[in-house]
């Protein structure tokens, strides 16, 4: 989806669209937040589908750079019985797994926290085997109960299915007169967006009631049916130097662990990372050049507005597990109807995540941190 920037699908506008999906306290306004993104999105591409209809040479590259594909015949089927019916209503198949497959690579390329983590399409598996980060080693010896426990406590198997994930599909007339490729431009650009922003919140904040367990939440305490796991307590981190960073962050997230940990990811708040962490780590080169987000550890550093302002996650990405895939059929959805040439359709996921390993997410307040004034 990165080709959608140079069209400006994903400007403060939009942005802001999206995340009052993610913002909404109760469903009415979910559904309402999503109808005004769907709207918005709709208005841009039909009109830049006009102007595309006015051009000439219309090339493959081109089509690409105003993000459209070249359609399988599987794809161009699926969207034309769309088409014929007047909507997704009656389809009794499963959206192409090509459409799928592009829906997650745009997830994966928009959103660098959902690439770093363990991050699986699980349309199709109800179960998932996930290795724990503290796994044993081949063991020698007579094989017994020791250690077939052992291998037992190596993996852990996840419910893909705990979960569900629903993203609201308006889709109107004009919309739909616009063809196959233009229909498919929509449906991954909504849902690849909706989707990911609801799987971030999740992935960080999530209680584990009905949602995923965040990073924010510690799995070792006991889980309320209610609230879930409470929050993990935030240590004071002073400063990014490389005393506070080996002592503070490093040393726990690498102790007790079999594999040596190389590379660790930060999460931080935007207005935390230009306020706290853009003065720390950027430096001037030999050359006269700015240079961003150096450390003096391995660790990329990752912007999420779902980080609470003031707290700063330092964790080992692999260790986090999220599969989510699509489970059923789009289908239209008789409670939702804001406008007369328009119908309402529901695309529910499954899925579940959570920390494998709870000491790989530390939690750090850096409300008091220290930042250079020069």
């Amino acid at each position: 989806m990165k080709n959608m920037k140079n069209l400006d699908f994903k400007n403060d506008e939009m942005n802001e669209l999206f995340l009052n999906v993610a913002k909404a306290e109760n469903e009415e306004d979910f559904v309402k937040a999503q109808i005004q993104v769907a709207e918005a999105l709709q208005e841009k591409i039909i009109s830049e589908a006009k102007n595309f209809a006015l051009e000439e040479n219309m090339t493959i590259e081109a089509m690409k750079a105003r993000g459209l594909n070249i359609l399988t015949n599987e794809e161009t089927q699926f969207y034309n019985e769309v088409i014929s019916k007047g909507g997704f209503d009656g389809l009794e198949k499963l959206m192409p797994v090509t459409v799928i497959d592009r829906i997650f690579k745009d997830i994966e390329a928009e959103h660098p926290l959902l690439a770093k983590i363990q991050f699986v399409n699980t349309t199709g598996i109800t179960r998932w085997l996930a290795r724990k980060s503290d796994a044993e080693g081949a063991v020698w010896g007579k094989i017994g109960e020791e250690i077939k426990k052992k291998l037992d406590n190596s993996f852990e198997i996840i419910d893909t299915t705990v979960n569900k994930l629903s993203a609201f599909i308006p889709i109107s007339k004009d919309m739909l007169a616009l063809g196959p490729v233009w229909i498919d431009k929509f449906v991954r650009v909504l849902l690849s967006e909706s989707i990911a922003i609801g799987l971030e919140k999740a992935i960080i904040t999530g209680t584990g009631v009905d949602q995923p367990v965040g990073m924010l939440k510690d799995i070792t305490k006991p889980f309320e049916s209610s609230t879930g796991y409470p929050d993990k307590e935030a240590v004071a981190l002073k400063d990014l130097k490389p005393p506070t960073l080996g002592k503070s962050v490093m040393k726990p997230l690498v102790d007790n662990k079999v594999k040596t940990i190389d590379t660790v990811l930060l999460v931080t708040n935007p207005g935390d990372y230009w306020e706290k962490i853009f003065p720390q780590t950027t430096v001037m080169s030999a050359d006269g050049h700015y240079q961003f987000n150096v450390l003096p550890i391995n660790a990329d550093i990752v912007q999420s507005a779902f980080v609470p302002s003031g707290k700063l996650i330092a964790c080992i990405p692999n260790d986090y597990f999220m599969g989510i895939g699509f489970k059923e059929q789009v289908k239209f959805s008789d409670e939702y109807h804001f406008l007369e040439d328009e119908r309402i359709y529901i695309q529910k996921l499954a899925g579940h995540g959570k920390p494998i390993e709870n000491k790989s997410f530390l939690v750090f307040d850096i409300s008091a941190m220290a930042v250079p004034t020069a």
